[in-house]
């Protein structure tokens, strides 16, 4: 039996993000790699999902991606079969936080979008795939395709979510997925939040750094896999 499988990427991320993944996911696995529109609030951005997406489905969310899909468990919880928080935590920012986010809007407004992406890459990334060129090219497409407008809509949307720690419960099969070397969401860190929520899978993909779907790809659709039981 097919298992459907939605991938909802992350800030700076179209899509594209999750290419390596779908293609090593095996062929009990029907996945669905959605672009994330230039809306507001990330209660916007899975309403405007759902709407196009399959009567039930599995859930996994790609950092910003995972703010997103908790709003979309929020909103169809009857839906969602399963949820996989990919390098991401459910909480909200502080106020310090969410001020410092919104503060990099200056950036975009002074047309410096490009050239301040470009200068957080090795805090993006495992210090050995900064000489992989392909994927340095591959991530530059992406975040071109993605553009500062998205990326001023997502960072409002970062800064306003609400903490939904709660709506991971147990109740659902649940997968927490670090990387090695993530500076952003840093393996010990998940791992605490995971360790509360009963029956959750924990996984560590690497090394790689905070983009392990691009780094790691076949890693995290063995992951995804056998979270979902399709790994045979």
């Amino acid at each position: 039996m097919t298992a459907q499988l939605v991938l909802v990427p992350g800030l700076n991320n179209t899509r594209a993000v999750f290419d390596g993944v779908v293609a090593a996911l095996p062929a009990a696995v029907q996945a669905t790699a959605l672009d994330n529109p230039p809306l507001e609030t990330v209660e916007a951005i899975a309403a405007a999902h759902l709407a196009r997406l399959p009567e039930r489905f599995w859930l996994a969310g790609f950092s910003f991606g995972g703010y997103v899909a908790l709003a979309m468990l929020a909103q169809a919880p009857e839906r969602v079969q399963g949820i996989a928080m990919l390098c991401t935590a459910p909480f909200a920012d502080s106020e310090a936080a969410a001020q410092k986010r919104l503060a990099a809007l200056e950036a975009v407004a002074q047309g410096r979008y490009f050239e301040m992406v470009a200068a957080g890459v090795a805090n993006t990334f495992h210090p050995d795939s900064l000489a992989n060129a392909p994927l340095m090219a591959a991530r530059e497409a992406m975040v071109r395709d993605y553009g500062p407008e998205r990326y001023a809509a997502h960072v409002r949307a970062t800064a306003a979510r609400p903490d939904r720690s709660h709506l991971l419960d147990g109740s659902r099969p649940t997968l927490v997925l670090a990387a090695s070397h993530d500076k952003l969401f840093p393996p010990e860190a998940l791992a605490a939040y995971a360790e509360r929520i009963a029956g959750a899978q924990q996984r560590v993909v690497g090394p790689a750094g905070h983009l392990a779907p691009m780094e790691q790809p076949r890693a995290v659709a063995e992951a995804l896999a056998q979270w979902m039981g399709a790994a045979g």
